[in-house]
């Protein structure tokens, strides 16, 4: 008999699943994630539910992951450049381009073509040149945006060759990855690429190197943002896909777990909830491209609304707004940083001794990851003192100059802090028992002083602010899920209706009018998390909880039940008279008429797709075929203006 592995490395854990040929689950388990060595993590896990399995009975391994989700929320990434080519000053403000930039290196370059595939101005070559020779020590990656490159793809191919011709680092070109138009989130998608090849990179190395540990010579697949599988070097190759991976798994797993009709799934996560609608048997897709920490890329995904919120996010004392608020930050629970390192349990005894609590006081920051090359002198020396263990961050702030080097170290991810969290609230009631409750109770000690000395909430005792915690993260949501329900009823709730709705259900509030919502569709919470907070959010919502068994791991479950699928589109313009421009990846080419213009985009689209799926792995393709015409109205005629022709290519995993 047969065997396949699915794997999922969330930001807290990484969960296993074995099953065999029909999909029975066999085998489950959960190890923490090891973000500075990443197969620590999927060796704890795959490793428990291997037992008695020989290597060569395993026949596919499949992988879902979070890291990149997270890495946008939280707006980390190692450093990259991009080139831009054709574009104007204004167009950086669009899509949050500016924004996602942040310090990272840019330039402007002529160049680009126009709606047609016809070269507005020649590329200037020799200002790319100067650009990557004065910035390729700061950067670990490239991406390149032209303008129309979805028309003529020539200026973004020449300054791609040129980068590899001068360095060794990945180069993400925006055609590659869609063939839309929006020159700027096409860009934006370019960049948030490059900036996750490094992560993604070293998290597909980690996999790669455990299954040879285990003698395992099964396909590696990887799970993209619309829940379809590509193959391990393809992800390597375009991280931004796996955006939203692990959600899409998550969304697939419970579907096929539960084989409900109609379902809101919930997946709690360390660093956020992901809320998708499932609706008569199937989820969603978002065509337009998936948003992900306020970014909207063109990366296709399940129709899934990511939030700040999960069992890892920071409860910090709002001082403008005199309240304890969560998230979106993540940071690692106390609970689980005195597991690991127990000393930190004298420096909590040591703060609360003090007269004040401080802003810093129950947060630490230690090591995340290994350092990158270009680290600024106050970067590095920071990084030296973190690197022994866990530093107290008020201890840090003896020396303010820090302050921007820790939060630029944080940002890159290369660094991580610790701080009071809903998990630890929980350990706190008794709810979770997992880490290390003592360390939970004195942060809460910590931060119940800090609010009740700057004018904040009294609360009573430790157990009062946990409660306050748990409840708040119920609330939150809830409130999350009527947001999902209500867009796919086709309205969104604005700022002061979600006052509203949060006042409503807020415990201890008692306003003269509220409202009561109510969700008329079963709720199924995944994720760890899941069982402190979702049967109180079902109370608040009157609605049933779904649970199956191992939904728990139903990221990992519904990694290993995908299956491959790949798109192309190629689009049919105008040309004069009857005459149609064809615009291929390579370029634009000229027919008599539509008919043959059709036919020559549709054999290679079928070309295109197909190899494609075979390149992700895919055997025994099966395509789909999509032709839409567009025309507008002149006087009586009806002219024509677009043709869009789409060939997906799907099948399940070839398995040797």
């Amino acid at each position: 008999m047969g065997f396949q592995l699915g794997l999922d490395t969330g930001g807290t854990y990484t969960d296993a699943v074995l099953v065999d040929d029909n999909f029975i689950v066999l085998h489950s388990a959960k190890s923490l994630t090891t973000h500075r060595d990443l197969i620590q993590g999927l060796r704890g896990a795959v490793d428990q539910v291997l037992l008695n399995v020989e290597a060569q009975q395993i026949e596919l391994v499949c992988l879902s992951t979070t890291l990149a989700t997270n890495a946008l929320v939280e707006g980390r990434g190692r450093q990259v450049a991009l080139v831009l080519i054709g574009f104007t000053e204004q167009q950086l403000q669009r899509a949050g381009l500016r924004d996602a930039l942040a310090s990272d290196p840019m330039v402007i370059v002529a160049g680009g073509h126009s709606a047609s595939g016809l070269p507005n101005q020649p590329l200037d070559v020799q200002g790319v040149r100067a650009f990557i020779e004065k910035i390729d020590a700061q950067v670990d990656a490239y991406a390149v945006s032209a303008v129309f490159a979805v028309r003529n793809p020539e200026h973004e191919v020449e300054v791609q060759k040129l980068i590899e011709s001068l360095t060794a680092k990945p180069v993400t070109c925006g055609h590659h990855l869609s063939s839309s138009l929006d020159a700027p989130r096409r860009a934006l998608t370019a960049l948030l690429n490059a900036r996750l090849i490094p992560m993604i990179g070293a998290l597909l190395e980690a996999a790669r190197l455990l299954l040879h540990e285990r003698q395992i010579k099964a396909p590696l697949m990887v799970v993209k943002g619309d829940g379809s599988l590509i193959s391990d070097s393809v992800a390597n190759r375009y991280p931004v896909e796996t955006i939203l991976s692990g959600p899409a798994a998550s969304v697939v797993g419970a579907q096929f777990l539960c084989g409900r009709e109609n379902l809101l799934i919930s997946d709690m996560g360390g660093t956020t909830t992901d809320v998708a609608l499932i609706k008569d048997g199937k989820p969603s897709v978002n065509a337009e491209g998936a948003t992900v920490g306020g970014y909207r890329t063109m990366v296709k995904a399940i129709d899934i609304n990511t939030y700040g919120l999960g069992g890892d996010s920071a409860v910090v004392y709002d001082r403008e707004q005199r309240h304890l608020r969560l998230g979106p930050q993540r940071v690692m629970p106390l609970s689980l940083l005195a597991h690991q390192y127990p000393e930190c349990i004298d420096v909590l005894n040591a703060q609360l001794e003090l007269p004040l609590s401080t802003t810093h006081s129950a947060q630490f920051v230690l090591v995340h990851s290994a350092p990158p090359t270009d680290l600024t002198f106050q970067q590095k020396e920071l990084f030296a003192l973190v690197s022994k263990g866990p530093v107290a961050v008020h201890t840090l702030f003896k020396d303010q100059t820090l302050e921007r080097a820790l939060d630029r170290l944080v940002q890159r991810g290369v660094v991580l802090r610790a701080g009071f969290t809903p998990t630890d609230a929980c350990h706190v009631l008794g709810t979770q028992s997992t880490w290390d409750a003592t360390a939970a109770t004195l942060g809460a000690q910590l931060l119940l002083r800090y609010s009740r000395d700057n004018l904040g909430k009294h609360y009573a005792s430790e157990e009062q602010l946990s409660q306050f915690v748990c409840q708040r993260a119920s609330e939150l949501t809830a409130v999350a899920l009527i947001e999902t329900v209500s867009a796919a009823d086709g309205f969104s709730i604005n700022t002061s209706q979600r006052e509203l709705v949060e006042r409503s259900m807020s415990v201890g509030n008692e306003p003269l009018f509220s409202l009561m919502p109510r969700l008329h569709i079963p709720v199924m919470g995944l994720g760890a998390p899941a069982s402190s907070y979702y049967p109180r959010v079902a109370q608040l919502l009157g609605c049933e909880l779904q649970s199956v068994e191992h939904a728990h791991v139903a990221n990992a479950l519904g990694a290993v039940v995908g299956s491959i699928r790949q798109e192309q589109l190629i689009l049919i313009t105008p040309a004069g008279g009857k005459r149609v421009s064809v615009l291929f990846p390579d370029g634009p080419c000229d027919f008599d008429d539509l008919e043959q213009g059709f036919v020559a985009a549709n054999a290679k689209a079928v070309q295109l797709a197909t190899a494609k799926a075979q390149l992700s792995g895919a055997r025994d393709v099966v395509l789909e075929f999509d032709r839409v015409d567009k025309t507008v109205k002149q006087g009586d005629d009806e002219v024509f203006f677009e043709s869009r022709v789409t060939v997906t290519a799907m099948g399940r995993p070839a398995i040797p």
